[in-house]
């Protein structure tokens, strides 16, 4: 009996298209596993956000020379802007993009602060609004 040798021409050509499926798949693969990445950043920002927006409407809320102490953790390359001319909104962005604006109901008073990374903030309600610093 003669062993056939089909499948020694056929593995090289098995081969090819197995890896031409490979390499057209890993692209799209590799921009979902990214996408996946960017929206777990932006979600980690937002909470952030609404952290710091809870703990000044709080603060808000209270009486006069209330203070409060807030570690906030900001995602790298995250930012959280509050005070200065926008004083009612808390800003969480991610670069140069703005990934949410959340209302307060008293404003921030004072220049504009950015927090990045782990930082620890002082709270203090204020005569006209809410103080915020770093510390």
């Amino acid at each position: 009996m003669i062993p056939s040798r089909r499948g020694v021409i056929g593995l090289p050509i098995k081969l090819t298209v197995s890896f031409l499926i490979l390499a057209l798949m890993v692209p799209p693969i590799l921009s979902t596993v990214e996408n996946i990445q960017d929206g777990m950043d932006d979600e980690k920002i937002r909470s952030s956000a609404e952290e710091l927006a809870e703990a000044i409407d709080l603060v808000g809320s209270k009486g006069p020379n209330y203070k409060v102490f807030r570690e906030i953790d900001v995602v790298e390359g995250g930012c959280l802007t509050v005070g200065g001319d926008d004083g009612y909104l808390v800003l969480g962005s991610f670069g140069e993009e703005t990934i949410c604006k959340i209302l307060l109901s008293r404003p921030v008073l004072g220049k504009e602060i950015s927090l990045f990374g782990n930082v620890l903030i002082e709270i203090s309600n204020g005569p006209e609004g809410v103080i915020v610093k770093t510390i």
